[in-house]
């Protein structure tokens, strides 16, 4: 049975190898604590609890609008950004305005399934285009274009998590970046770009956004507090050409519930003005890398040779891909029997029997010495299946 006191999905003494979730013991409760203290004795504290700015908390923007502009070096101004519910809301939010049932969209394969959730919910044709070690293969992109193009019908937008993949754990390269800006500005399609793991890196560079190759033109770019402070502040941000967010909030959902999440956005907002988020985002980016150090090791030493695995720079996910011999819908049961679970690979595809070789493990929630023991377990499975 589930665990009411853990989070999504989590089974009571298990090894819960598929959550991509942080770990209890990385969320900074008692800062969150603190400014939501601070913000409770600021005057006019009356109207967290009343609706907000359509386009979000103004303070928080401002924040995230001079950070990005110092970190990245991008030209943005206030107009440029929204705050959202977190990166799953802004995900429906898009494909809501952007297209209606039967458009065609691209997508990699594998993507985040939760995006694919609610593809499919808006009766969504997807397109897959096959990932390698450095991203989308451009010239499968390509050859899917113009076929689409000879039908009169191209895609509306194309969907990508760029750096530390869900489920893959893969950054696109920067050559990749480039030659899908230029086909997104050849062929007319948007990139919703769903940046949401970028500040959990383990390396001093990553390539630029598709933001910021493609000058915003024809780009959406989402961001999210739900990996580096809290999943449940629900709290993130949009950037996107300032006619495009006006767009957005001026939008039936918006004007009519007042914003996202004013009430938590505010608390969010004082926490990193005070400067204790970007304080916490370098604590959390050693934790991390020394967990997927542990996950890493862990599987160096159980799995055959057989088994192939990423090997992330940043994020929170592992992608194993099994021999032939060893189908997930065989390891999985056998698996959860012994009390370890993983993310099967076929929920990340459009089509499912195209992961039926693959698993995602996740290293940023089970405490390293579970993962390392749930990881010899899928090992020891993975030889006896192999063997047989």
């Amino acid at each position: 049975m589930t665990d009411p006191n853990a989070p999504q999905g989590v089974v009571a003494g298990s090894i819960p190898l598929f959550a991509g979730h942080p770990a209890p013991d990385l969320l900074p409760i008692a800062d969150i604590q603190n400014a939501l203290d601070t913000a409770w004795g600021q005057p006019g504290v009356a109207q967290m609890f009343n609706y907000g700015d359509e386009q979000g908390n103004r303070r928080l923007i401002d924040f995230l609008v001079e950070r990005l502009n110092r970190d990245e070096s991008l030209d943005i101004s206030r107009g440029h950004l929204m705050i959202v519910g977190g990166s799953t809301w802004g995900v429906s939010m898009i494909t809501r305005h952007l297209t209606q049932a039967g458009d065609l969209i691209l997508v990699d394969a594998p993507s985040y399934r939760d995006a694919l959730h609610i593809f499919r919910d808006g009766h969504l044709e997807m397109a897959a285009v096959p990932v390698d070690d450095d991203g989308a293969v451009v010239e499968a992109m390509e050859q899917r274009l113009q076929a689409c193009k000879a039908m009169n019908r191209l895609p509306k937008f194309y969907y990508a998590v760029p750096n530390f993949q869900n489920p893959s754990g893969i950054t696109v390269s920067q050559a990749r970046r480039e030659a899908i800006v230029a086909l997104s500005q050849s062929y007319g399609f948007v990139i919703l770009e769903d940046d949401v793991y970028r500040d959990i890196r383990f390396t001093d560079r990553l390539p630029p956004s598709f933001y910021a190759l493609a000058q915003g033109k024809n780009v959406l770019r989402l961001g999210s507090f739900s990996k580096t402070l809290a999943p449940g502040m629900r709290v993130g941000w949009l950037i996107a050409e300032p006619d495009c967010i006006q767009g957005f909030t001026g939008s039936g959902l918006l004007r009519m519930g007042g914003g996202a999440n004013p009430f938590t956005a505010k608390v969010v907002a004082d926490y990193c003005r005070g400067g204790a988020w970007e304080t916490h985002v370098q604590w959390l980016r050693t934790r991390y890398q020394a967990r997927r150090d542990t996950a890493l090791a862990a599987l160096q030493a159980a799995m055959p040779p057989s088994v192939q695995w990423t090997q992330p720079e940043g994020g929170y996910f592992i992608w194993l891909t099994l021999p032939e011999s060893v189908p997930v819908d065989d390891l999985e049961p056998l698996a959860n029997s012994r009390g370890v679970y993983f993310a099967a690979g076929k929920d990340f595809f459009v089509h499912p029997d195209d992961g039926r070789h693959h698993i995602r493990l996740s290293f940023s929630f089970a405490p390293p010495k579970d993962m390392a023991r749930g990881i010899d377990i899928l090992g020891r499975l993975i030889r006896q299946l192999a063997s047989r």
